[in-house]
């Protein structure tokens, strides 16, 4: 009877979060048309499939795709979120590749690397006889002007290079180069940290150090924005952009790897997710992101229509609730701990996601080295979380605070939003949701001053610092999360932890700052990792999505019948 009446409460839940998210988003911005789960039915949209003319046969070796918005750049010192141009027109030092079920670092510019016994220092060997697209050769004088021209521009992944003795001088133009990268010959050069870090060749495989020409740096004005300044050593060079409409990949006859099956890539900017899911079934898309999909679509048509076609990968991360230790309630032990038990993840993952998620009960995610499965899980306990608050001496409803929700969250992450204001109310807390546009909502976090927010947060390499630095490595940066954490003693030790060069001895420290963070302080609440799910076309044979599940993929890993 209690889980029957626990089971009927959280559909109540759902019915009110979805009305509420209905009646907040009012009408689509400008240019966007409402999903067909949000304007009518599945059903309506069934029809219109069903109707639509078939699609006209694609030309050998095309792969057609569709994202829900276009980027904004292609350069990765100028954005953190567009990956898709960077991991297919340019190269890495080293790759993150998913072999036998597991995240592997390997060498892909980079043959062989040494370290010093101190861990400070690095030695690179390259490549031979790698070109870039424009028939330019890569030189070790190109992967030194790659790492200072982030910390010249200032803007946007800067915190790798930074790691590198004299970054900091360079980036405040105390400096004229990097005095920590040693250009050895064309292919050797010796890179010194300020640090030891563990992790370095691991955070060399980030998009944000793709490497770049020096040479057409110098000679183009528009990298980044225009096709044809845009040169790299990838498999694929960019032919065209027409913005907010689509971009087009095509094989780079240069690349130094293996031919793919797949010789261009055309990618349409589809902000309307029903659309996206009219032109998959009409063969006008090869494969489709069912992420963007409104999940009862997904499970009541590509789960029962497409279930061989469908590939699911982990959105290697974690979704959070946040939490400000500055509010006047959180910052109380006995609150913080109250919410996260008063909050049940796995009915959210049911309720909203289909299960196609997983529980985490930490913060170094499933799926990352170092990841702890035997970290114990917060218990679903509202009456616990009513004692704790008792203790406190709160009266029902005197704790309130905002929860702020970005308008450019996707839908799940929206009624998740009011699914956990509404648990968080059947223990006497008021976490009162309010709006903002992207802007608005990130200056405010960036501020320190946001109360609570639910994010999730994805993995760019496979090491815990980047996600404990990011969150917990020193006040400024958990003041940047609107956290706000206060044991300065352990953002010291998460600091200190990158330079363990002990694996075993690495992986026991982050595992107890960890069991500190989230057990001992309950500094935010964690939820869940997704399944990234993806539906394979006609024309397709197999694919391997991105081993951290982006949205964004290596068009090489798609294979074409």
């Amino acid at each position: 009877m209690i889980q029957m009446k626990k089971k009927k409460l959280f559909v109540l839940i759902l019915a009110a979060a979805a009305a509420a998210f209905v009646s907040a988003c009012g009408k689509a911005p400008a240019g966007e048309t409402a999903s067909a789960a949000e304007s009518g039915t599945a059903a309506a949209a069934e029809t219109s499939a069903a109707a639509a003319p078939a699609a006209q046969p694609a030309e050998d070796g095309l792969l057609r795709a569709a994202i829900l918005y276009d980027m904004s750049s292609m350069d990765v010192a100028k954005t953190t979120d567009n990956y898709m141009v960077p991991l297919n027109v340019f190269d890495r030092l080293f790759e993150t590749r998913m072999r036998d079920g597991t995240a592997q670092v390997e060498g892909s510019l980079c043959t062989d690397f040494t370290v010093s016994e101190d861990g400070l220092r690095y030695e690179f060997t390259l490549r031979d006889g790698v070109v870039f697209s424009n028939g330019s050769a890569l030189t070790a004088s190109d992967v030194k002007y790659s790492f200072e021209r982030l910390l010249i521009a200032a803007n946007e992944n800067t915190d790798i290079p930074l790691e590198v003795a004299g970054g900091e001088e360079l980036m405040n133009g105390k400096a004229k180069e990097l005095t920590g990268f040693e250009v050895l010959d064309d292919t050797h050069f010796a890179v010194t940290l300020k640090a030891p870090n563990a992790g370095f060749t691991a955070e060399l495989s980030s998009p944000a150090m793709s490497i770049v020409d020096a040479e057409t740096m110098e000679s183009v004005k528009n990298f980044g924005s225009e096709p044809a300044d845009t040169i790299g050593s990838g498999p694929y060079v960019v032919t065209e952009w027409i913005a907010n409409d689509h971009y087009t990949l095509e094989y780079n006859d240069k690349y130094w790897g293996a031919e793919p099956t797949v010789k261009k890539v055309d990618v349409r900017v589809i902000p309307d997710p029903g659309t996206q899911n009219l032109m998959f079934r009409n063969g006008e898309l090869d494969m489709i992101d069912l992420q963007s999909l409104d999940s009862s679509i997904v499970e009541s048509t590509y789960k029962t229509e497409y279930p061989d076609r469908i590939i699911s990968a982990p959105r290697v991360g974690v979704t959070y609730f946040a939490l400000n230790a500055d509010n006047e309630y959180l910052k109380d032990l006995n609150v913080r701990k109250a919410i996260a038990m008063a909050i049940d993840a796995d009915e959210i993952i049911t309720g909203i996601y289909n299960n196609n998620a997983i529980p985490e009960s930490g913060i170094i995610p499933t799926g990352i080295w170092g990841h702890n499965d035997a970290l114990e899980r917060t218990a679903y306990d509202p009456e616990g979380a009513k004692k704790l608050l008792e203790e406190s001496g709160y009266k029902d409803g005197e704790i309130h605070f905002e929860m702020a929700v970005d308008s450019a969250a996707d839908s799940n992450i929206k009624l998740t939003c009011q699914a956990v204001s509404q648990m968080l109310e059947a223990v006497g807390i008021r976490a009162e949701i309010k709006n903002y546009d992207h802007s608005a909502c990130l200056d405010l976090r960036l501020s320190g001053k946001m109360d609570s927010f639910i994010a999730r947060w994805g993995m760019d390499y496979n090491d815990p610092a980047n996600i404990m630095y990011t969150f917990f490595g020193s006040p400024e940066k958990t003041a940047q999360r609107s956290l706000n954490y206060k044991d300065k003693d352990v953002m010291a030790r998460v600091a200190a932890a990158s330079s363990i060069t002990d694996d075993q001895a690495r992986e026991a420290e982050y595992q107890a700052l960890e069991q500190k963070i989230i057990g001992e302080d309950a500094a935010w609440v964690p939820l869940f990792e997704e399944l990234h799910l993806y539906c394979l076309g006609d024309r397709v044979s197999g694919f391997t999505p991105h081993w951290a599940g982006f949205s964004d993929f290596y068009a090489a890993d798609v294979v074409l019948k």
